[in-house]
């Protein structure tokens, strides 16, 4: 009976996705696997702006496996230009969304304020954690969301562009530091979208219903094309010396301009995820283990 046991065991727990978790893909329609950071409105979450903006934001990181986009109606967005091919990637954003690779997902889910079609999100990473803050009031003046002012040298930011399928538009580095650190402000951006100049060819992609959407960021993709081991990518810009280490921080400093005029600031745990397969070998290693000595005991009895 045991040795059937563990026999059943080791076909569950070497199955490829016997330990992935669900994530919900599917521009918002649900948000399985995702955690809420809180209301844009919320004490801790608010950094700046407007309080008629209201949002619910949510987070994930997880390793990319087959992973595929769902719903139905079925997402806008999606595609190397903000098609219909979902993780799909072009010449510009080759090796992305590949299995194994570290994905960062933000989400918003409109509550009032301005209309989620249309607007152009934009996500300021900041690489240590240091520089974006929540406002000590709702309504204050105290926060800090603007890269202009906080961001710090190679940090970066990413939009997207609602009124055009939700594809990529921009990805701009802090080639000096903000105003606030001192200076000089220097951003530095690949030309028009990456690759041909037109393609907004990024390894990143939004998916969105109408008052939802879903940002996911491929952060070995990030690293590989725009890392510092890639000065000038493609031989666009010059100037573009590369972003930071993104997998090297174990939390990623957030600054969100979600909906209309309304800011947000949150940190991002970047946790390690063990591959699947991997996890399920350690795991019934122990259970062969433990089920192992339980069987001797008996015999010896």
């Amino acid at each position: 009976m045991t040795k059937r046991l563990l026999l059943v065991l080791n076909t569950l727990l070497l199955a490829p996705c016997a330990f992935s978790f669900p994530i919900s893909i599917d521009g918002g329609l649900t948000w399985t696997g995702w955690t809420s950071k809180g209301n844009s409105n919320q004490l801790g979450v608010y950094g700046s702006g407007t309080t008629t903006d209201v949002y619910e934001v949510f987070t994930t990181v997880f390793t990319f496996n087959n992973n595929s986009v769902s719903g139905s109606p079925a997402p806008t967005g999606g595609g190397p230009t903000g098609g219909a091919t979902g993780f799909g990637t072009g010449s510009f954003s080759a090796g992305a969304f590949a299995n194994g690779n570290q994905i960062a997902g933000i989400g918003v889910r409109r509550i009032s304020g301005a209309a989620v079609s249309g607007f152009v999100p934009t996500v300021r990473f900041d690489l240590d954690n240091d520089s974006y803050r929540a406002a000590t009031t709702v309504g204050g003046a105290d926060g800090r969301t603007s890269f202009t002012e906080w961001s710090e040298f190679r940090d970066f930011t990413v939009q997207f562009e609602g009124a055009n399928g939700w594809r990529g538009s921009t990805i701009t580095m802090q080639a000096g530091n903000g105003t606030s650190y001192g200076g000089p402000y220097t951003q530095q951006w690949i030309a028009g979208g990456v690759g041909s100049g037109v393609s907004y060819d990024f390894p990143f992609r939004a998916f969105a219903q109408s008052d939802t959407y879903q940002m996911f960021f491929d952060l070995n993709a990030i690293k590989s094309i725009y890392g510092t081991s890639n000065p000038n990518p493609f031989g666009l810009n010059p100037n573009f010396t590369g972003v930071g280490n993104l997998t090297a921080s174990s939390t990623l400093g957030i600054s969100l301009n979600g909906l209309g005029g309304n800011n947000v600031a949150f940190g991002m745990a970047l946790l390690p995820v063990p591959e699947p397969r991997a996890s399920g070998m350690l795991l019934t290693g122990i259970l062969a283990g433990a089920a192992g000595v339980v069987f001797r005991r008996r015999r010896q009895g």
